[in-house]
């Protein structure tokens, strides 16, 4: 099961959002910044799911979505930059889901 330390150790913090009654994890990116849900945009309680990080702007204004195999993909991902910094934001937008990962999505839906 994922904690909150487990996001905090890659440098996010998290929020409730009193609408949903859910937690999000986030980090800052400057006036950017990313949530990580699961793909039902509720609180990612299991690491070995599909989760769903979104970039924002400093107005709110979604600027990208990625689809992460589970948690420890982005967590290694995370573990290569640090927290926070444009090299860690890219690579995030650049990730790709693993080739096999596709077709298991695909059945799902």
């Amino acid at each position: 099961m994922l904690t909150y330390e487990d996001f905090e150790k890659l440098g996010f913090w998290w929020d409730e959002t009193p609408e949903e009654n859910i937690k999000i994890y986030g980090m800052d990116f400057g006036t950017d910044y990313i949530v990580v849900t699961d793909e039902m945009g509720k609180t990612p309680w299991k690491g070995n799911e599909f989760l769903i990080v979104a970039a924002y702007d400093d107005n709110d204004c979604c600027l990208w979505g990625k689809e992460f195999k589970d948690f420890p993909a982005l967590k290694e991902l995370c573990e290569k930059f640090p927290a926070g910094s444009p090299e860690l934001f890219k690579a995030i937008e650049d990730y790709v889901l693993p080739p096999e990962c596709i077709g298991e999505r695909i059945e799902r839906l």
